[in-house]
């Protein structure tokens, strides 16, 4: 079966069976693709952390942030 008419049968599943099989396809590709975005994540995470700790630069709540986003465009 090629891509096309395996897109075609899948669009007609119902939204369960499109979960079910979406789930398995996202489940399948785990491994080394998400092991790849993990360490890129948390290398950011600690570039980021790092630079926070060095800088005098203070860091702002975002709730905070987003209060004062809404009061400012009512």
């Amino acid at each position: 079966m090629d891509l096309k008419s395996l897109e075609s049968e899948l669009l007609k599943l119902s939204p369960r069976e499109k979960a079910i099989v979406t789930y398995k396809l996202l489940e399948s590709l785990e491994g080394e693709a998400f092991d790849d975005v993990e360490e890129i994540w948390i290398n950011e995470a600690l570039k980021r952390y790092d630079q926070i700790i060095q800088s005098d630069k203070h860091t702002i709540d975002s709730d905070l942030i987003i209060k004062e986003a809404k009061s400012k465009y009512k």
